[in-house]
């Protein structure tokens, strides 16, 4: 993979969780996204509660892509290149996101944006692509970011198949510095980095780009964000890689592979269909996490729900492993391992191993190429959280 980075850039992000790139995008492309973005929070924005100009922090996100002008700079080569250098993997745009705040807002206060319930936020290996569409500077209102920050949050166990964080301390945060980010530059901040927004002073808008990529070995923990056709179908042709998957059909149905890990040979749990000799995952009928905000596609906190209403066992964690396109909708299946689980009754279901699996089912069925899936050894895979459970994680 080529780039026009230097290896001192390189360095300078690993070691500041950021890297400033100067004028990136033109003049001309900044002025028309600008003006774009600024129309569609007019038209109406996320959340629909929020009517332009009222002070707030507008967002044009996900799907909103396939509006004119707007999938360009989600797709700019210099973008996407510096992107994959950091990333050291080719990437896939887990967010599209486009903030508006309006005069009066009063900025965000400190945080970083790695959140396990969160499709646009629970990979283990993603980055923000930051592009002011005018300068982010004490009038508007700036973005500061607190160099080192990053390194706060370590892996604990970095041989674990799924893979678990230390919880950040913020009082042990570095100061915060203005990077004086202008119009047109690009800024790069790991998925760590902890930055706020102060509020500006000026009768104008702050407009900026603030995409996510993640590397494509990587997958969200809480399930990628399903982009629909027309959001895939507004990239061009070298572009729709980035899109990691798109349906226009609704994600109806949430499943788990519980995966015993005592003994020599792992086992699988699946629950009986009505005793007729049929079998099927753990789950069912999903819904939406609440709060999560214009983000969709969590599906863990309804998951918890379904199992331990269907098998008295508290699942505290799920990763996902893939999408299930069906006639009648999607099914979003997450993993969850663990050694001690098998040691209760678990209701009306059985243990198989994967080659029982195999034999009884087939290589092609959805199960046993969910437990493929879930054992690739190419994938980072991380613990997705449910909501509810946000205090004890990282904000």
């Amino acid at each position: 993979m080529t780039s026009t980075l230097t290896n001192q850039q390189i360095a300078d992000y690993r070691t500041n969780g950021y890297l400033i790139i100067r004028d990136v995008v033109s003049s001309q492309e900044t002025s028309e996204l600008r003006r774009i973005v600024q129309r569609m929070a007019r038209a109406g924005a996320y959340p629909s509660s929020l009517k332009y100009p009222t002070p707030g922090k507008y967002t044009i996100s996900g799907n909103r892509i396939a509006e004119p002008g707007l999938s360009p700079i989600a797709e700019h080569p210099a973008v996407v290149d510096a992107v994959e250098t950091i990333l050291g993997q080719p990437a896939h745009l887990t967010a599209y996101v486009a903030y508006l705040r309006s005069p009066g807002d009063k900025g965000g206060g400190a945080h970083c944006d790695y959140k396990r319930w969160r499709p646009v936020g629970s990979s283990m290996r993603w980055l923000f692509a930051i592009i002011p569409l005018n300068d982010f500077n004490r009038e508007y209102g700036p973005l500061l970011v607190s160099p080192g920050s990053h390194k706060l949050a370590q892996v604990i166990d970095p041989d674990a198949h799924i893979l678990d964080l230390t919880r950040p301390d913020p009082e042990q945060l570095p100061d915060f510095v203005d990077p004086e980010l202008k119009a047109g530059d690009l800024l790069l901040m790991d998925m760590h980095t902890w930055h706020k927004a102060p509020g500006g002073t000026t009768s104008d808008d702050r407009v900026g780009i603030f995409n996510k990529y993640c590397a494509v070995n990587a997958p969200p923990a809480a399930g990628y964000y399903p982009y629909n056709r027309t959001a895939y179908d507004a990239l061009s042709d070298a572009g729709k890689r980035l899109i990691p998957l798109h349906f226009d059909q609704p994600i109806t149905d949430t499943r788990l592979l519980i995966e015993a890990t005592s003994g020599s040979e792992s086992r699988y749990f699946l629950t009986s269909v009505d005793g007729n000799g049929s079998w099927e995952l753990p789950g069912g009928a999903g819904w939406e996490e609440e709060k999560v905000g214009w983000d969709v596609g969590a599906r863990i906190g309804s998951l918890q729900s379904l199992v331990e209403n269907q098998l008295d066992v508290d699942i505290p964690w799920a990763s996902y492993i893939e999408d299930v396109v069906t006639d009648g909708g999607v099914s979003r299946l997450y993993g969850y391992a663990d050694a001690e689980v098998d040691r209760g009754s678990l209701g009306a279901g059985d243990w198989f191993t994967q080659d029982q699996l195999l034999n009884m089912l087939g290589e092609s069925h959805a199960i046993c190429h969910a437990i493929s899936t879930w054992h690739r050894e190419d994938l980072i895979r991380g613990r997705g959280k449910a909501v509810s459970q946000s205090r004890q994680q990282f904000e």
